[in-house]
């Protein structure tokens, strides 16, 4: 049975919500456009249907809209995490395993229906009323409209609900597993959510800022994982406890690299290994002690400049 799950992971919608109407700049003079939006916040007299369709689905987060498409998305998502719960079957699966999925087939069908026709219906609504956002509008009401669907989220949006009509075609597989991956892209459209703007965009100043010193960071770590690595591979390719993970020094690299983050997952090595990885961990804490201090104190600046006072931390 298919695994039945919108995962609208349409996580998205949050922002693309992201555009606010007020900070929008207007492409055509104040005088050939009438506001939207009255000085209360609420939708302007004499507006039309498809200028409070735009306000509805482009509006401002805080809105019963927003919050039930956020909703909806939630309950997708976690349709989908849960549904692969396994209720029985052998171990290893190998496909004879019986999941959330395959007990409420019919139920997730039905979801999955109900929430396809939901962000069918908001979809529309987008590529209908797009036009009346100067960006698109100045490029004329067909030619906008075509150039908003081809814009990387509306694409997202069109590949999540798109699968699911799909299915619906004669002599048509109803198990198609790539539209569950491509539908968690939607997931990205998180990071639009205009909530998240701000920090997003400090992370990237400091991120720039300090990119040198970063990059020198990234360098010596993979220096580390390399010397580290082939080390343990000579003192411990003939240990019987763990040879197995070190039969070559690729191999070696992934667990070398576990514990360079603190992590210890084996134990077993002969006296020169422990001392090597002992030195290890002191390493480890001042290679990777250094981006995080980096990063650190770059928000603390960055949180400085915008809001024009110096933070302090009070003992």
């Amino acid at each position: 049975s298919p695994p039945h799950h919108l995962f609208a992971c349409r996580s998205s919608e949050l922002a693309g919500h992201a555009f606010q109407l007020n900070t929008a700049a207007p492409l055509l003079p104040m005088s050939e456009t009438a506001p939207l939006m009255s000085s209360s916040g609420k939708p302007a007299e004499g507006i039309t249907l498809r200028q409070r369709a735009f306000i509805f689905v482009e509006g401002d987060f805080d809105s019963w809209f927003e919050y039930s498409i956020m909703t909806l998305i939630l309950l997708n998502v976690l349709a989908f995490i849960v549904g692969t719960v396994v209720i029985k079957g052998p171990d290893p699966c190998n496909g004879h395993c019986i999941t959330l999925n395959d007990k409420y087939d019919s139920q997730l069908e039905i979801f999955e229906a109900f929430s396809v026709f939901v962000f069918t219906i908001e979809y529309t609504l987008r590529v209908w009323s797009c036009i009346e956002d100067p960006r698109w509008r100045q490029s004329g009401p067909i030619l906008g409209r075509l150039k908003y669907m081809t814009s990387f989220f509306l694409v997202l949006d069109f590949f999540a609900i798109f699968p699911y009509y799909i299915t619906l075609l004669p002599g048509v597989a109803a198990d198609l597993d790539f539209t569950t991956a491509l539908r968690l892209f939607r997931l990205v459209r998180l990071l639009k959510a205009e909530k998240y703007v701000n920090a997003f965009s400090l992370l990237g100043e400091v991120l720039g800022e300090n990119s040198e010193l970063l990059i020198a960071c990234v360098y010596y770590s993979l220096l580390c994982n390399i010397v580290f690595g082939t080390a343990l591979y000579y003192l411990e390719r003939d240990n019987p406890l763990q040879s197995q993970y070190f039969r070559s020094i690729p191999e070696s690299m992934w667990p070398t690299i576990l514990m360079l983050t603190g992590e210890f997952p084996l134990a077993d090595f002969t006296p020169w290994a422990k001392a090597l990885t002992g030195f290890m961990a002191v390493t480890a804490v001042a290679i990777f002690a250094v981006p995080t201090g980096v990063i650190g104190s770059g928000f603390i600046k960055a949180l400085e400049r915008s809001k024009g006072k110096e933070f302090t931390v009070d003992a």
